[in-house]
């Protein structure tokens, strides 16, 4: 997706009159559902940085909902960036938009292949655990509710609990064509654990969708986040480090295996020092469920032909999901066609 100094500046200026763009708009890479572009300005408003990020969302319930959570976890000191301004999917951008502050740092793994991980692994393990748990447990301490009210006012269709999220994997799953994937998820949501006791849950929390910046930890990307219990999440970060999306030759996969293994443990750990307090004893299931997400969006983009198919992380992940489902209902699902 392109996008010209005009369009940005018919977006921007019917509320920011003097706002103007000093360069062209830098496309930003590592979004797999927006389009971002990294925006340098001037006549910004008092207080906003003239360093800016122009998100834009291809469903705008589902960029509304990631708004109101985002907005709602800074103003509660969450380190995440502040949303300065959004639009409507009719304007000038072609979609719904958002623009905020441009975070600066970079991801807590970056520049990574399967060989850089094994070099790494020992400065890896010492301080990715820590930062992934530290920040984690951060945004569990948020009162979740004003978040939930202007959730439901802003996108009141779009899932915000496990409950509201059944009717969305259970389709994607009927609509894969894979009758195991179905029968896994119907086992899935006949064993459902107590939802009560729920956080905020990021919900896609892993090393890319955070920014390291010396001290700080910046969380970006909120499109995944629910009410849930603590377990919800923990899964999901488990489930990305203990299958790592990493490109590697077959002789270091079972060294990046046993390498993630290690990985994943030290964060659940972690995770259980920080907040000793939360229930992770259903871990499994959530991981499970996690699973089915992978698993039907990877299913769906095959059958489609969905270059996604082959460039996106689940490629990676689905072998480990398909494992990881199988072990908590007994059912096999195929996962041909992952790496």
């Amino acid at each position: 997706m392109t996008i010209t100094d005009v369009a940005v500046e018919a977006a921007l200026c019917p509320t920011w009159p003097e706002f103007a763009l000093t360069e062209a708009p830098t496309p930003l890479t590592g979004g797999q559902w927006a389009t971002m572009f990294r925006l340098a300005a001037t006549g910004v408003p008092v207080g906003v940085p003239e360093d800016l990020v122009l998100r834009i969302v291809p469903h705008a319930e589902m960029g509304a909902k990631e708004l109101a959570v985002q907005r709602g976890a800074a103003d509660a000191g969450v380190p995440t960036p502040a949303v300065r301004l959004s639009g409507p999917a009719d304007g000038p951008v072609g979609g719904a938009w958002a623009v905020m502050d441009f975070a600066a740092g970079a991801p807590l793994l970056s520049g990574l292949d399967g060989t850089a991980a094994v070099r790494r692994f020992p400065q890896i393990v010492r301080r990715l655990p820590g930062q992934l748990a530290d920040t984690m447990a951060a945004v569990h301490r948020v009162d979740p509710q004003p978040i939930v009210d202007e959730v439901r006012a802003a996108a009141p269709s779009v899932a915000l609990t496990v409950d509201e999220l059944w009717p969305h994997l259970r389709a994607a799953a009927e609509m894969s064509g894979e009758p195991s994937l179905l029968a896994a998820t119907d086992a899935l949501m006949a064993a459902q654990p107590d939802q009560g006791n729920g956080v905020l849950c990021h919900g896609d929390l892993h090393p890319f969708n955070a920014l390291v910046d010396g001290d700080e930890v910046t969380v970006l990307d909120w499109t995944a986040a629910l009410v849930a219990p603590p377990a919800y999440d923990v899964a999901f970060t488990w489930l990305l480090l203990r299958h790592p999306p990493l490109e590697a030759a077959p002789a270091l996969r079972p060294v990046i295996s046993t390498a993630a293994g290690v990985l994943a443990r030290r964060f659940v750990r972690r995770y259980r020092t920080v907040d000793p307090s939360a229930d992770l004893d259903r871990m499994d299931w959530y991981a499970a469920v996690h699973a089915v997400r992978v698993l039907t969006d990877f299913t769906a983009w095959q059958r489609d032909g969905n270059p996604l198919a082959q460039k996106h992380p689940w490629r990676l992940v689905a072998p480990g999901a398909a494992a990881v489902l199988a072990g908590a209902t007994g059912i096999e699902v195929d996962a041909s066609g992952a790496a």
